[in-house]
């Protein structure tokens, strides 16, 4: 691939951004696709890939900001096989970006992931109040260990800091749990911890999990090329001024909806946002994508009536909203469940389980310092089984 082609998906990337943004501030959402293992033309996943490609390409083109590749992109990390991902990808009508895996780097290289893929490794990019990082989990060059390498980590460091400067939450995308890196030690949590860093995206697992330890959020969505269980899928991310939200799309009917505001409670980093803990003036959020026009998004607190929301934002990405006084609500947990309908009949359903706190306290569940050890379980709303399946399971390495 050359210079000037990355350039011009660069350049969509930042003309899409920008349509994006004009409509939804502080609102920022991607598409994630799960390691994609390629090896032939004829094999199911491949199939499946380019299906998932033609989904986005209806229903979530204009809506999303962009997609991104997880890294083990290519089983074996032969030409062949890059070629058929990048074949795939040409015809995805998001900008996109990508990341390396240990697969990619079978051959020992990652020169023809820089030559098909992306010629950088490590780089980062805005989209709105957003600061992306894509990193290289294969940067300390071992074969068999996932590291950043100290050029990266030093290049992370001054990055965060300018990110921190500008007063911009960040997110990381990396191929593997940041404690499954061979250099990660307390400097690397320090230095995601003295920084913005909403979330940390990732790939590597095989299956669906989402940590977090109090301060970030770690969602790994599962591999689209090697599934133990259910339809290959990609996940949706969006970041509504602060909250993170995550849901798995498994290829199938439409319509999709996503709650973004409030958090769900295992989602709550920060209490003290009335967005994350919930006090007087509540204000409810979701986004509905689908190829047909979303004609109608309702939403119900517990067992209570079912009111409509409004229409925020023009057809793609739809933003749905409604306002409540929360103070008709008891301190507590809460559930709120979101349907939209498509022109066609079709529905869809998202829940979170929220937290309402008057006087704004609310105390977080102890959590231990390693990431993946504070995953939440099972959500099976959001397509998270719980099961871990995949031979990832519980960082092993690879």
């Amino acid at each position: 691939m050359t210079t000037t082609s990355i350039g011009s998906v660069l350049a969509d990337a930042q003309l899409r951004n920008q349509d994006i943004q004009s409509r939804t501030p502080g609102m920022v959402a991607w598409l994630h696709f799960g390691d994609l293992h390629i090896t032939r033309r004829d094999q199911q996943n491949y199939r499946d890939f380019r299906e998932l490609i033609q989904h986005a390409n209806r229903c979530l083109r204009g809506a999303v900001d962009f997609a991104i590749l997880p890294g083990d992109n290519a089983e074996d990390g032969n030409e062949e096989q890059y070629r058929l991902v990048r074949e795939a990808i040409d015809d995805l009508s998001l900008p996109w970006h990508a990341i390396a895996g240990d697969h990619d780097f079978k051959t020992g290289s990652l020169q023809l992931f820089q030559k098909y893929v992306r010629p950088d490794l490590y780089y980062s990019f805005d989209v709105d109040r957003y600061h992306f990082m894509v990193l290289n989990a294969l940067g300390a060059e071992k074969h068999g260990r996932f590291g950043l390498g100290s050029d990266q980590m030093n290049w992370l460091s001054a990055d965060l800091r300018k990110a921190s400067r500008r007063s911009s939450a960040s997110v990381l995308f990396l191929h593997c749990y940041p404690s499954e890196l061979s250099d990660a030690d307390p400097s690397l949590v320090d230095l995601i911890r003295q920084h913005d860093v909403l979330m940390v995206d990732m790939g590597h697992t095989h299956y669906n999990e989402i940590a977090n330890d109090g301060h970030v959020i770690y969602a790994a969505t599962r591999s689209t090329g090697q599934i133990e269980e259910g339809p290959a899928g990609f996940s949706v991310n969006v970041l509504d001024h602060g909250v993170v939200s995550w849901k798995f799309k498994p290829i199938g009917e439409w319509p999709f909806v996503l709650i973004t505001s409030p958090a769900d409670e295992r989602f709550i980093t920060r209490p003290g946002d009335a967005s994350h803990v919930v006090r007087g003036e509540m204000e409810i959020n979701a986004l509905a994508w689908d190829e047909k026009e979303i004609t109608s998004v309702t939403y119900r607190i517990d067992d209570g009536g079912t009111y409509s929301m409004s229409r925020a934002g023009r057809v793609g990405r739809t933003l749905w909203s409604a306002r409540m006084n929360s103070r008709n609500l008891a301190d507590g947990l809460h559930t709120l469940s979101i349907t939209a309908k498509n022109a066609a009949g079709g529905e869809n359903s998202d829940i979170v389980r929220f937290c309402v706190s008057q006087s704004g306290h609310h105390a977080l569940p102890t959590r231990h310092p390693v990431d993946e050890v504070n995953a939440i379980g099972a959500y099976f709303e959001k397509g998270i089984l719980g099961t871990q399946l995949g031979p990832n399971k519980n960082g092993r390495k690879w």
